[in-house]
Parts: C-alpha cells; sequence; structure tokens
C-alpha cells in the first residue's frame, strides 16, 4: 500500500494480512457470494481498505466485488438497525458496531447534517439520529478514557524509571 494516511492507521501487519487475503480471492477467483461470506463480518473500514488496495493492485474484478459487496453489506447494516430500532433491541445491535461503522450508519441514513439539516428530520428520523449519536458519543468518550489512562501509566511508568 503506497498510501502513507493508510499504511499509519492499519499498519504494516493490518495491510499485509488484507493484501495476502486479496491474493487469495484473486487466485481462487472469488464471486460476489463467496466475497459475501467472507465479509461480512468485518467492519467497514477494513472492506474499504481491501478495495483501495484491490484497485492499487490494478485487481479491478475483485475490486469491483469487493466494493459490490461493501455496498450490500451497509445496506443490510442499515435494515437491521431499523429492525433493531423497531424491535428495541438497540443496544445489542450498536454494541457489535465500532464508531466508524456506527458514523458510516448515520450517512446511510441519511442523518450526517448540520443543525438546520436537523430541524427538518421527521420523527423517526430524530429518533434514529439520537440513537446513533448517543452511541458514538458513548463510544466517544470509551476513546477519551482510554487516551487518559494510557497517558497516566506512560507518565506513571517515566516517574518510576
Amino acid at each position: 500500500m503506497k498510501n502513507k494516511v493508510i499504511r499509519n492507521l492499519f499498519g504494516k501487519d493490518m495491510i499485509q494480512v488484507i493484501e495476502n487475503l486479496l491474493k487469495r480471492y484473486v487466485a481462487d477467483n472469488y464471486d460476489e457470494q463467496m466475497l459475501y461470506k467472507e465479509l461480512k463480518d468485518f467492519n467497514e473500514s477494513v472492506r474499504t481498505v481491501m478495495y483501495l488496495i484491490a484497485l492499487e493492485k490494478n485487481s479491478d474484478d475483485i475490486a469491483f466485488r469487493i466494493n459490490r459487496v461493501n455496498k450490500l453489506l451497509n445496506d443490510e447494516r442499515k435494515e437491521n438497525f431499523l429492525v433493531a430500532v423497531e424491535n428495541n433491541e438497540t443496544d445489542r445491535f450498536l454494541s457489535m458496531l465500532g464508531k466508524g461503522d456506527k458514523i458510516s450508519l448515520l450517512s446511510d441514513l441519511g442523518l450526517d447534517v448540520d443543525v438546520r439539516g436537523r430541524a427538518e428530520f421527521t420523527k423517526e428520523q430524530k429518533k434514529y439520529f439520537e440513537i446513533l449519536s448517543n452511541s458514538i458519543m458513548e463510544d466517544q468518550e470509551l476513546d477519551k478514557r482510554d487516551g487518559i489512562d494510557k497517558f497516566i501509566t506512560y507518565k506513571k511508568g517515566e516517574k518510576e524509571a
């Protein structure tokens, strides 16, 4: 992967794993159904990086299939969220998603708008926005707490040395 930002975000080892998976998908000529089974448990950011690496490696056929599967999985995630809201199971559903996937879901639902745009939301859209934004903020607090804890641990270790 030539993209420095992606390399830094995912790290050399993760990029290598993705590249190895892509080699297998190309060698075994994975169709969309096979890719779906393989990718359904990957988060969207990994699937997107896989797509970008496939493009970079000039594996256009597999990149096209990954992109279609990614769209299908995002559509399913959207539908599953709506069902979870209807069945009052959003906590369980959202607990299986990372912050990035929740932000993407917000976008898929057309809810990633500025404050003025939110004034136009229907009652259902307001409910979806509130559920997702609250869950994202909870994740953000955990991220912030984790960052603080790591910093404190680092500083304590520095004093002991």
